[in-house]
C-alpha cells in the first residue's frame, strides 16, 4: 500500500515538470516573436528615416543646385538700372518670361533629355524629376515669381523611394556690380586703401594681376620689422593667402605661438592688426586712442589718414541703416572690423601660372598679398583662381553706350535754353573762345616724373557750368570752377590703325594718339601739342580739373554717335593720353545730382589726386563709376563701384606707389603722407538707365525653411 501511494506521489511530481517547461517554452517563443517585431518596427523605422534624411539631402541638394545655375547660366540682360521702376512691372512683365527661357537653355545644357521638360503656369515654373546621384535620390524645383517684387520663391521637393521632403528658400532679383572694384589690368591696392567688397580682375596672363601693401608699415621702424617679419613667418609657413593664422587651424597656431605671435584682440586669428594693437594700445584695453597713436616726439599723429580709415568702416550703406557701434567714434577698436579687404579676392588667372610668373623674380604668391583678407562666409574661399570672365562682371565698354545717350541728353540745348549770366554757363557748349584765362601748357599725367605728353591748354577760372557739353579738341584747363547738374564730354568713338581700319586695340589707341598733322613734326612727350599740329589732340580730350568741385556726373562719348544706332557712342580703343581727365589740387567730387553714377568714362584714363600731395581733395564718388582706368591718390570714399573697362594701362592704382606713372615703388614715402581710400561697394546703389548687363538672382540665406 505505501509502495503504490509513493508511486503515485512520484508521477504528480514528473507531470509539474513537464508543464513547467512547456510554459518556458512558450514564454521563450513569444519574447522570440516580440523581439522579432520589434526588429522588424526597428528596422523599417530606420529604413524610412533612412528614406526621409536622404529626401531632406535631395531638396537641399536642390537648392544649392538652382541657386549655383542661378550664378552661371546665361541671364537675361536689361538697361533698366532700377528694377523697382513702375512698382516691379518690368519684372513681371519683361524679366519674368526671359528668366524662364533662361532656366529652359540652362536645363537643356545642363540635364538629360528625359528632365529637361518643365512647366511653366503664371508665374511659376516646375522642373521635371531630377537625379540628383546614381541612388534613387531625385528633386523636382519649382521657382514662382512673387507678383510685384524683386522675389523668385523656389520651393524643392527631394523624393527618395516613398519619402518626399520640402526645402526653400527666396531669391532677389537685382541689378548691381557686386564688386568694389573690378578691372582688366593689374589692381594695385597701397597704403592706406581698405576695400570693403570684393576685388575682381578678369585677364589672365597679365602680370600681376593684384597687389596689396601693407597699412601699418612707414608708422615706426620697430612695427616695420615686426611687420616685415610676419608676412616671412605666413609666407613659410602658412597655407593660404588671406594674411592671417586661425585658431582652427592648430598646425599653423602652435607655430605662430611658438614664435611669439599672439591674438592681441581675442577674435580668434593673429594677424598684422594684433601687432598694430600690440604696437599702440599703451593700457591694454584693447582700442587705440588718438591720444595713443600721436607720436611724443613731434606731437603729431603717426598717420592721422590712417586712423580715420580704419574708424571709417562699415559705414552706413543707406539713410536708413543703423550707425554702427564705433563707427567714426575716435577710437580704434574690434567694432571697426579692420580688414585690407572685407569680400573676396577674384582672379581669372590660375595660381600655377601666376606663381610660374612669379618664379622667375624670385617671388611667390604670398609676396603680393599683405594684409588680412575676410570673405564674406567662412566656407568661402578669400582668394580665388581661375574665376571665368564669364561669372564677372561684362567689362566690354559698349555696354555702357545707352547709359552714355542718356546723360548727353541731359546737357546742353537738350537739357533747355543756353545761357549765360556772368562766369555762369548753362545749357551751353564750352568753347576757347569763352577761355578767361589766357592758355598754359602742361604735362601729362601732371605732376608724374613720367609724363606722356605736353598740352597747351586754355584756361578758364572761376566759373560755374551748368549742364554743359565739352566739345571735342578743347584739352582746357579748368581752376577753381564748379560744375554741376551733368557734365559731357565729347571725343572721338571710331579709333581706327595705321590701315584706317576700326580698332579694339590699346597699342593702336596709343599710335592714333601720337598722329601729327601733316608737315608739323614727329610726336614727342615733350613736344607741344596743339589743334593745330596734333591729330590727336583735334579728335580727342585731354582735361585738367584743378582745385575744381564736380556735384554731378562727368560722361564723355562721341556727339556724332547719339542716334542708338551703329556706330555707338563709346570709344572702340583705350587711347592713353588723348582721352584723359586730370583732377588735381583739392578738385572735390560730392555728387548731389546722381546717386547712381559719378562718372560714366568707359576707355577714358583718369588721374585723381597729386603726385605730390596725395592726402588733398577729399571726396565722395557716388554710384558707379566706369572708366578705362583710375589712379587715386587723395582722400576719398568710393561709396558704389569702380568699373575699369580699358585694358591698355598698366595697372589700376588706388593708394599711393610713388611720383612716375609708368612705374611703381612701394617703398615710396610722399612728403605730405598717403591720405587715405575706402573702397566700399554699396547693394543699395541701383545703376543708371542703359547700362546693358545681366541681372543678378541672389539668395536671401535668412529665409530658408525646411518643410515637412
Amino acid at each position: 500500500m505505501n509502495q503504490i501511494i509513493q508511486r503515485r506521489k512520484t508521477n504528480r511530481h514528473r507531470g509539474v515538470a513537464a508543464v513547467l517547461a512547456m510554459m518556458f517554452l512558450l514564454l521563450f517563443t513569444v519574447l522570440a516573436l516580440g523581439m522579432f517585431r520589434v526588429s522588424t518596427l526597428n528596422g523599417a523605422a530606420a529604413e524610412n528615416l533612412g528614406d526621409s534624411e536622404r529626401a531632406r539631402a535631395a531638396a537641399e541638394s536642390g537648392l544649392r543646385w538652382i541657386a549655383y545655375r542661378f550664378v552661371h547660366m546665361s541671364r537675361p540682360k536689361t538697361t533698366v538700372g532700377d528694377l523697382s521702376k513702375n512698382s516691379y512691372s518690368y519684372v513681371d512683365t519683361t524679366l519674368w518670361p526671359a528668366i524662364t527661357t533662361a532656366i529652359q537653355n540652362d536645363m537643356a545644357t545642363n540635364l538629360n533629355t528625359a528632365e529637361r521638360p518643365v512647366t511653366i503656369s503664371g508665374y511659376t515654373l516646375t522642373t521635371s524629376s531630377i537625379s540628383t546621384d546614381s541612388t534613387p535620390a531625385r528633386v523636382s524645383i519649382t521657382v514662382t515669381h512673387i507678383p510685384q517684387s524683386p522675389t523668385l520663391h523656389v520651393t524643392c521637393t527631394g523624393m527618395y523611394n516613398s519619402c518626399t521632403k520640402l526645402a526653400s528658400m527666396d531669391f532677389t532679383i537685382s541689378k548691381t556690380v557686386a564688386y568694389a572694384v573690378i578691372g582688366k589690368v593689374e589692381i594695385q591696392l597701397g597704403k592706406n586703401t581698405l576695400v570693403e567688397g570684393n576685388v575682381a580682375m578678369g585677364t589672365a596672363n597679365l602680370y600681376p594681376p593684384y597687389v596689396a601693401l601693407s597699412d601699418f608699415k612707414h608708422l615706426t621702424s620697430s612695427l616695420d620689422t615686426s611687420v616685415a617679419n610676419f608676412e616671412t613667418f605666413l609666407k613659410n609657413n602658412h597655407n593660404g593667402l588671406d594674411g592671417r593664422i586661425s585658431i582652427q587651424n592648430q598646425t599653423e597656431w602652435n607655430k605662430a605661438l611658438a614664435a611669439g605671435y599672439t591674438d592681441v584682440n581675442g577674435d580668434g586669428y593673429i594677424d598684422e592688426y594684433d601687432l598694430f594693437l600690440k604696437q599702440f594700445d599703451t593700457n591694454k584695453n584693447l582700442q587705440i586712442t588718438q591720444a595713443e597713436f600721436t607720436n611724443p616726439s613731434t606731437g603729431k599723429s603717426y598717420d592721422a589718414n590712417l586712423f580715420s580709415a580704419i574708424d571709417s568702416l562699415g559705414g552706413p550703406l543707406s539713410s536708413t541703416d543703423p550707425i554702427r557701434q564705433g563707427y567714426q567714434d575716435g577710437v580704434i577698436a574690434n567694432n571697426d572690423g579692420y580688414a585690407k579687404v572685407r569680400g573676396q579676392v577674384l582672379l581669372e588667372d590660375t595660381a600655377a601660372n601666376w606663381s610660374a610668373n612669379l618664379a622667375s623674380q624670385g617671388l611667390t604668391l604670398a609676396d603680393m598679398f599683405a594684409g588680412p583678407i575676410i570673405p564674406p562666409t567662412p566656407a568661402t574661399p578669400p582668394v580665388q583662381f581661375g574665376v571665368s570672365p564669364s561669372d564677372l562682371f561684362d567689362l566690354n565698354p559698349q555696354n555702357f553706350s545707352g547709359a552714355v545717350v542718356n546723360y548727353f541728353n541731359a546737357t546742353g540745348s537738350a537739357a533747355g535754353t543756353p545761357k549765360q549770366s556772368g562766369s555762369t554757363l548753362t545749357n551751353m557748349t564750352v568753347t576757347s573762345s569763352l577761355a578767361n584765362g589766357g592758355t598754359e601748357v602742361d604735362q601729362t599725367p601732371y605732376g608724374s616724373t613720367s609724363w606722356e605728353a605736353t598740352y597747351k591748354r586754355p584756361v578758364f577760372n572761376n566759373m560755374t557750368f551748368v549742364n554743359c557739353r565739352i566739345p571735342k579738341g578743347l584739352n582746357a584747363l579748368f581752376e577753381n570752377c564748379t560744375f554741376q547738374g551733368t557734365t559731357f564730354v565729347d571725343m572721338t568713338a571710331n579709333i581706327t590703325n595705321s590701315q584706317g581700319q576700326t580698332t579694339t586695340s590699346s597699342s593702336d589707341g596709343m599710335t592714333w594718339s601720337q598722329r601729327m598733322v601733316s608737315g608739323k613734326g614727329s610726336f614727342s612727350a615733350n613736344t607741344t601739342l596743339t589743334s593745330s599740329n596734333s591729330l590727336g589732340f583735334q579728335q580727342g580730350n585731354n582735361l585738367r580739373f584743378d582745385n575744381c568741385t564736380i556735384t554731378g556726373p562727368l560722361v564723355n562719348g562721341d556727339s556724332n554717335a547719339m542716334s542708338g544706332s551703329s556706330p555707338a557712342p563709346v570709344t572702340t580703343a583705350y587711347t592713353h593720353f588723348t582721352n584723359s581727365w586730370e583732377f588735381t589740387g583739392s578738385t572735390v567730387f560730392n555728387n548731389t545730382v546722381d546717386q547712381t553714377a559719378t562718372v560714366i568714362a568707359p576707355q577714358t584714363n583718369i588721374e585723381m589726386g597729386s603726385y605730390v600731395a596725395p592726402s588733398q581733395a577729399p571726396s565722395t564718388l557716388i554710384g558707379v563709376v566706369v572708366v578705362g582706368n583710375i589712379d587715386i591718390r587723395g582722400t576719398t570714399l568710393v561709396d558704389g563701384s569702380i568699373i575699369v573697362t580699358g585694358n591698355g594701362a598698366a595697372n589700376t592704382t588706388l593708394g599711393y606707389f610713388g611720383p612716375s606713372d609708368s612705374s611703381t615703388d612701394p617703398n615710396s614715402v610722399p612728403a605730405q603722407g598717403w591720405g587715405k581710400i575706402n573702397l566700399r561697394y554699396n547693394p543699395n546703389r541701383t545703376l543708371p538707365d542703359g547700362i546693358n548687363v545681366a541681372i543678378s538672382i541672389t539668395p536671401i540665406t535668412t529665409s530658408y525653411v525646411e518643410g515637412p
